[in-house]
């Protein structure tokens, strides 16, 4: 089990296979009952997969790109563009200590819908510590989603604004693997997460994850705020250009 960093606690991010750059219009512009008309609805499907789909695939782009250009660890935004592909975006946390304000610059192509990480942890198996394996009779998807939860469970404040406009109900936001998938870590990244092996291995994810439908060309600026019960208060600003 990795030790936590994220944006509250944790982090990671990912890709896997991401699908055309076309959606409908009516999925991307009808309001409805959507409390947060620039977001995709949690019950969304965006480009064909479900919000956990989506941010299982941020985690195994996050845990599979080599440490020396991983945006996990970028404090600048110089490698926002690493490994990115297909209509989906990736914003990364911005690591840190537990009182941390970061800032990123980033470069995004047009027409990209925005998956912005804000805090994740990710369980994946097995580990080097011996104990750390499920009871006589447990399953590792109930063993690994009830040594995880707690983390999660601390996070007690979360904000999001896009250019000023504050988000609704963030902390609505969660998401949490509904079976096991598998990450295949870089094995550079055995510096933040010492279970890493190299090769694919069984993980649950938990998280708060938020897509944004694709912004109007120029400069954007995202704002996130996170405390949980273990003391920690992190901002993150995100400064976008949309070319």
């Amino acid at each position: 089990m990795r030790p936590t960093l994220l944006c509250l606690l944790a982090a990671a991010c990912g890709s896997g296979a991401q699908t055309s750059l076309e959606t409908s219009a009516s999925a991307l512009h009808d309001h409805g009952d959507n409390a947060n008309p620039v977001l995709f609805e949690k019950d969304a499907h965006p480009y064909g997969a479900s919000m956990v789909t989506w941010g299982e695939r941020a985690s195994q782009w996050l845990w599979g790109t080599p440490l020396e250009h991983n945006p996990l660890l970028d404090q600048t935004g110089a490698d926002c563009g690493v490994g990115q592909q297909g209509p989906v975006w990736f914003i990364a946390p911005i690591a840190g200590p537990q009182h941390f304000s970061g800032t990123r610059t980033c470069t995004v192509p047009p027409h990209r819908a925005l998956l912005l990480d804000i805090g994740e942890d990710i369980n994946d198996y097995p580990c080097p510590e011996p104990t750390f394996q499920p009871a006589p009779g447990q399953s590792l998807y109930d063993f690994l989603i009830e040594t995880d939860k707690p983390i999660m469970d601390s996070v007690n404040f979360l904000s999001v604004s896009l250019d000023g406009q504050e988000l609704n109900d963030i902390l609505g936001y969660r998401f949490i693997s509904d079976d096991l998938f598998f990450i295949q870590g870089e094995p550079s990244m055995q510096v933040v997460d010492s279970c890493i092996t190299g090769a694919p291995q069984p993980a649950i994810m938990d998280g708060f994850f938020i897509m944004f439908k694709p912004l109007e060309r120029g400069e954007h600026t995202i704002v996130v705020r996170g405390t949980n019960t273990f003391g920690a208060d992190k901002t993150f600003t995100y400064h976008l250009t949309i070319e």
